[in-house]
């Protein structure tokens, strides 16, 4: 059985988005390893494609060259191509190393370089990246891969009963780290309100501990409505996955969560950048494989009516 190292060691959606290529390599026999980040890596775990994951340490480059080194990988595949990894890569002996032909290092690292550019990006990412493994036969991506485990269902319950959060409760996710194109927190207060005014369910506001301000800010109307809350409990992502796979809707950018929602079949209601900025739009990064629905920020960043977003929520919560 060949030995195969994927190497995608950014954020937690874009690694999401290459399980299907992971997914492909271990149903066509390989025994698949992923090198990952520090944080996004731990969604590989209890992945029954994942052989092993490697931690990627930019800091401690070197130990991470010999932990691929001693596995002595017979193919790579480089689905996140940058200059120290790919050189890495070639450092560790590895006979074939698949990625991309259009970087300017790309002939001294990589020995088997697949003519793809992500330009006009009128592919899913998660295409692209099966694109890099040519030898599986042209596959495309129905959806990702994800698996929670029962102790943390058990722990995103527990946090659910302290909230008080009646049963398919909706998340409004307002932060992105600055990675997309968003929403103003005050936009999302008023989503927030109008889904608990709407269709009487209860809204869970959340987001990552340093955007603290941005979930107080699109939590305003829980001063007056005790159907929306904001989630104050620290969860590490694993735990915070399983409270996504409980609710019913996750309203959001572009971001790691609304990818998370997808992996789990929970319905998303998702706020993209216009279609006429191909490299950040939808139709690339969009969620795949559960229902979604997407709207079409304006160019000045703001989203169409309430109306719209009404009649979305409504669709989304009640088809």
């Amino acid at each position: 059985m060949k030995k195969v190292l994927v190497c995608r060691t950014d954020g937690i959606g874009d690694l999401l988005l290459t399980t299907p290529l992971i997914h492909e390599l271990a149903a066509a026999g390989y025994e698949t390893y992923v090198l990952a980040g520090l944080y996004a890596g731990t969604l590989l775990e209890n992945n029954p494609d994942v052989k092993g994951i490697i931690y990627y340490n930019k800091e401690n480059i070197k130990f991470v060259q010999m932990s691929v080194k001693d596995r002595g990988f017979d193919l790579a595949i480089c689905a996140y191509p940058r200059f120290e990894i790919a050189r890495m890569l070639k450092k560790s002996c590895i006979k074939e190393i698949y990625g991309t032909s259009r970087r300017w290092y790309s002939p001294l690292f990589f020995n088997r370089r697949i003519n793809l550019s992500r330009k006009k990006s009128d592919k899913h990412e998660a295409d692209y990246n099966l694109m890099l493994a040519p030898f599986l036969g042209g596959k495309q991506a129905a959806g990702y891969y994800y698996f929670p485990a029962k102790e943390e269902k058990d722990r995103a319950a527990q946090v659910s009963a302290k909230l008080g959060l009646k049963e398919r409760f909706v998340i409004v996710h307002p932060g992105s780290k600055g990675s997309a194109w968003n929403l103003s927190p005050e936009k999302y207060a008023e989503i927030a309100s109008l889904i608990s005014v709407e269709t009487g369910a209860d809204v869970l506001i959340t987001g990552a501990a340093s955007e603290k301000e941005i979930m107080v800010k699109a939590g305003a109307g829980s001063v007056n409505d005790k159907r929306i809350k904001i989630l104050d409990e620290k969860m590490d992502v694993r735990d915070f996955a399983a409270l996504i796979g409980m609710s019913s809707l996750v309203v959001s950018c572009s971001t790691g969560p609304m990818h998370i929602a997808a992996a789990l079949k929970v319905k998303t209601l998702s706020f993209f950048p216009p279609k006429e900025i191909p490299h950040i739009s939808s139709a690339r990064w969009g969620a795949l494989g559960n229902k979604s629905a997407i709207i079409e920020l304006n160019p000045d960043g703001e989203a169409p009516d309430m109306e719209k977003i009404k009649a979305e929520i409504k669709g989304l919560i009640n088809g």
